[in-house]
């Protein structure tokens, strides 16, 4: 079905369609019924935005469906207020607009701005006024911000494939079983061997190992996650590990018994602290 006569009228004189373009968006519509005005819309918003879109001005805003059904046509000029128009109608008296440039209104922002249409340049006050800032209009800021935001979408999109291909590259890595004809028995781990964390003979298979997998292998067995023996090679211990602890006595004493302090006698002989002390103070 064809554009309703307003908005093509809009259109036409945002330079959004020309003239000879309403038989074919015509023609286009009868062949297929399924291209509705939104989808007419969309295509227009991709120029300018929706009409009556106060946001326009904005270029990292981009017009979607609800900008047309909400702020529909927009202010129209007709209600503008008699103060603005005598305040900008003494503008251009006093500052002119030189030739090439245009007087648009927007409905969004309920005023008039000024285009250029030898260098698509823009204005909010006549070019001439010595508080004119002259730019590129918003919509061409926005498919500029577009573009960037797409190609960053896309390096990141790429970092995250090479690191997916990084993590299965180091599962292939894996060094394979090698096949044996007769299945020889397994020696069987010591005590200390599995206190320690050991499991040599699995880690013996995998090598070049990522720490994810590294990760996964301590969380199998048990092992802290911020332990370093969770994602390096040395063995597993307690926090105390590797402390000095020369002004510690032999006392006897069960520190890993609970309940009341008598518990964990014997206490220290007095004259082990004394000859400890002794040897710190040398």
């Amino acid at each position: 079905m064809p554009l309703p006569a307003a908005l093509l009228a809009r259109l036409k004189r945002r330079g959004i369609l020309q003239e000879g373009e309403e038989e074919e968006v015509i023609a286009e519509s009868y062949d297929d019924d399924s291209k509705t005005t939104s989808t007419i819309r969309k295509q227009a918003s991709n120029a300018s935005g929706a009409p009556g879109c106060p946001n326009k001005w904005n270029p990292f805003h981009s017009c979607v469906e609800f900008c047309y059904d909400y702020w529909r046509e927009g202010t129209p000029e007709n209600r503008l207020p008699v103060e603005y128009n005598r305040r900008r109608l003494r503008m251009l008296k006093k500052y002119p607009l030189p030739n090439g440039w245009k007087e648009v209104y927007d409905p969004g922002v309920a005023r008039h701005y000024y285009w250029s249409t030898e260098t698509d340049e823009v204005s909010w006050l006549s070019p001439v006024h010595p508080k004119a800032i002259i730019g590129e209009a918003a919509p061409k800021l926005g498919r500029t911000v577009f573009e960037k935001i797409e190609y960053q979408k896309e390096i990141a999109l790429a970092k995250i494939a090479q690191q997916e291909a990084a993590f299965l590259a180091g599962k292939r890595r894996r060094k394979p079983k090698s096949p044996s004809p007769s299945p020889s028995p397994e020696p069987q781990a010591s005590d200390s061997d599995s206190s320690d964390g050991g499991g040599k003979g699995k880690d013996a298979e995998e090598i070049e190992l990522s720490n994810f997998d590294k990760l996964k292998r301590a969380k199998r067995r048990g092992i802290d996650p911020m332990d370093p023996a969770a994602y390096g090679d040395c063995t597993t211990g307690k926090w105390s590990s590797g402390l000095d602890g020369r002004g510690e006595a032999k006392t006897g004493v069960d520190s890993t018994a609970s309940g009341p302090l008598f518990q964990s006698r014997p206490y220290p002989a007095p004259g082990a602290i004394l000859r400890k002390n002794a040897e710190m103070k040398k």
